[in-house]
């Protein structure tokens, strides 16, 4: 008999050749490989996104946003399958020259099985390459970031209150353990007299706006973790009239923004107060910053408020490892607060334990410190449930 081909009619010839199986199992491993390499990217990379949005906001696993992923990929397989097919008939193939009794026969059709086996394997490998580009860590950070919010806010929100401070802030350590993630500052907006002097220290050129030079340089001396590219985007947002500088009106709400926002990596300064904390797990507190040489006044300056006093916690972990600072800052001369009358003689009997400096008329008492040692100690707590 005699049937068609892909190159046209042929005569009846016997069983395929090995070469013909070959070229066979080619042609149909090709489409394949394309095939593969969409499926697998397109599952990846939605199903990520899937899980790091819609699967944080109404809880879904993540096995959950796979499958939703994988329908994604398939809807795509079925609207560009015969884009692929049309792709690799161009790329210019060797023909096996097969009838229509060979395409039937068992060994042909092995053949092709085996090579569209090989090539879709081949094509979801090279789609798993995506894998080596992603924050594989996304979800759980994000996660553990919105669980984070709710320690954040039962218990940030009513520190400063509670201790009677201006500002308190929760800082997380770095596996690095050179860089802390701080989880924002609560207490008091800034008066507009601190971000006056604090547009000053920012003005390093003295020509009443803070250009992108500027704002960098201020956030490296915060020890903030930023590119050229983010302090552009960060100026950009502010900037009303476009001309890449920030007037004192703009400067304001920027720092606003800066002051009290979500997540910032700042890098622990050796020697600082930061670095003091976590190297001796031992509760710092400062009467007066600025006769300490732990301070670093400027940047304490560029924080868009004024220090006076810092009272700092160590965070540990169930070994005793300092896993998270817990920061008060100022504390409040406020009348009937309670723990004046007991700091001097309580400062006096534990002068060796905890770091005091004298010099300002109001700073963090024992008492205070007693405080924020069990404000450190739900924030273990919690953590450590977390984990």
């Amino acid at each position: 008999g005699s049937g068609g081909s892909g190159a046209g009619a042929m005569e009846w010839d016997g069983p395929p050749s090995r070469q013909q199986l070959y070229r066979h199992a080619i042609c149909c491993a090709v489409p394949m490989v394309g095939f593969g390499f969409m499926d697998n990217l397109v599952m990846i990379q939605m199903g990520d996104l899937i899980d790091s949005t819609l699967g944080l906001t109404f809880g879904l696993s993540t096995l959950t946003a796979a499958a939703y992923g994988q329908v994604v990929s398939d809807v795509s397989g079925t609207l560009f399958g015969n884009t692929i097919d049309a792709f690799a008939s161009r790329i210019g193939l060797p023909s096996p020259q097969l009838t229509h009794e060979q395409l039937r026969m068992r060994a042909t059709r092995a053949a092709g099985m085996g090579g569209a086996v090989v090539g879709v394997t081949l094509g979801c490998l090279l789609g798993m390459l995506s894998l080596l580009m992603m924050d594989l860590d996304k979800r759980e950070r994000l996660q553990r970031q919105r669980e984070l919010r709710t320690l954040f806010s039962t218990l940030m929100e009513e520190g400063h209150s509670l201790i009677g401070a201006d500002y308190c802030s929760l800082q997380l350590v770095d596996s690095d353990g050179k860089h802390v993630f701080s989880m924002g500052m609560r207490g008091k907006p800034p008066s507009q007299e601190e971000l006056d002097r604090a547009f000053q220290a920012y003005d390093l050129k003295a020509s009443g706006s803070v250009d992108v030079e500027e704002l960098a340089e201020a956030l490296q001396q915060l020890g903030w973790q930023t590119n050229p590219a983010q302090v552009e985007q960060m100026l950009a947002r502010y900037d009303a009239e476009g001309t890449g500088q920030l007037h004192l009106a703009e400067f304001r709400n920027l720092m606003s923004s800066i002051i009290y926002d979500d997540e910032v990596k700042l890098r622990v300064r050796e020697g600082g107060t930061r670095h003091r904390v976590l190297t001796t797990g031992q509760m710092l507190n400062i009467k007066d910053v600025s006769s300490n040489p732990l301070c670093a006044n400027d940047a304490y300056k560029l924080r868009g408020y004024d220090v006076r006093s810092v009272l700092i916690g160590p965070v540990l972990d169930q070994d005793g490892r300092v896993i998270g600072l817990v920061e008060l800052v100022n504390k409040k001369a406020a009348a009937g607060h309670g723990t004046g009358a007991v700091a001097d003689g309580a400062q006096a009997e534990t002068a060796g334990e905890t770091a005091h400096l004298s010099g300002e008329a109001h700073g963090f008492t024992r008492d205070d410190e007693r405080l924020l040692e069990m404000l450190c100690a739900h924030c273990s707590i919690f953590l450590r449930s977390l984990s």
